[in-house]
């Protein structure tokens, strides 16, 4: 009888140690999956920049465009032809003046209504349109520009908006980086989505929910590619968000792609903290 006892024992330990085990597997799944996606999409845009700088550097030396990715790896430009990790399919979006290599995995662009007029554009000639929510902000030769120093917060737009696309070219002078808010409440404790460009937390770009003001784990992050320019260069950035999806690009590049419905609609603005300097110009809103 005893032994019997032991063995029944025995078989439920081994029974509660695989359905621990199982659930586990069943939570960690979905997040070891969504890891390995988001990690092949920053191999993949590594990748791509890296192979555009080829492309650049053939151009000014041959004088011509390569014909294809062979060509490169020839003159020793990249060191092999390029896959995307996922399995999508390059192809190149422009030549020049710049060049930009798209993927059909991690490139796929959501229609813009360009003939719509925009929500809001601004050309930033003064502060009209603009709210002041903290710190201090100035315009010069129609730049927008925040002063180091303390917490800068500006809303522009309407808190109704709902489906949208910022797009707005920002340059970081110096200090730990810049944010954009969208879909955001314009309050001074503000609420709503925040992008940060963000070389303070080792060259990332995020998106973060702030509530009241205060900033939460990070949503999604990706790491700048190597060589990117950080400091002292424009990059026109692009948030576009249409139900529940959310697209960032970078100078055309998506860097974030993800789905997230904790705010369904409310304005834009920007934000600069500490020592961080940066400018902003040639902003405009258009509904999505």
């Amino acid at each position: 009888m005893g032994d019997g006892g032991g063995n029944r024992r025995r078989v439920e330990e081994i029974v509660a140690a695989v359905t621990l085990c199982m659930a586990l597997l069943f939570i960690c799944t979905p997040l070891a999956r969504d890891h390995l996606q988001r990690a092949r999409a920053q191999e993949c845009l590594a990748q791509r920049y890296e192979i555009e700088r080829a492309e650049a550097a053939y151009r000014l030396e041959k004088r011509a465009a390569s014909k294809n990715f062979a060509a490169l790896a020839e003159a020793k430009l990249i060191a092999r032809e390029p896959a995307c990790p996922a399995g999508g399919v390059y192809v190149w979006l422009r030549r020049q003046p710049r060049p930009l290599l798209g993927c059909s995995i991690h490139d796929a662009p959501a229609p813009v209504r360009d003939d719509a007029p925009p929500l809001y554009a601004a050309d930033f000639d003064d502060l009209s349109g603009l709210t002041i929510l903290s710190g201090g902000w100035h315009t010069v030769n129609g730049v927008l520009a925040s002063r180091p120093g303390g917490d800068n917060r500006l809303k522009f737009g309407e808190t109704s908006w709902k489906d949208y696309e910022i797009r707005v070219n920002a340059l970081l002078l110096e200090g730990d980086g810049y944010s954009i808010y969208y879909r955001a409440d314009g309050r001074p404790d503000i609420s709503g989505y925040c992008f940060q460009y963000h070389p303070g937390r080792g060259n990332k770009f995020l998106v973060r929910r702030v509530s009241g003001g205060v900033d939460q784990h990070p949503l999604q992050f990706a790491d700048m590619p190597a060589g990117f320019a950080i400091y002292n260069q424009g990059h026109e950035i692009s948030i576009a968000v249409r139900g529940d999806h959310h697209t960032i690009k970078i100078d055309d590049r998506t860097v974030l792609d993800f789905n997230d419905a904790a705010f369904a609609s409310g304005a834009g603005g920007f934000q600069t903290r500490g020592r961080s300097e940066a400018n902003f110009d040639a902003l405009s809103v258009r509904q999505r």
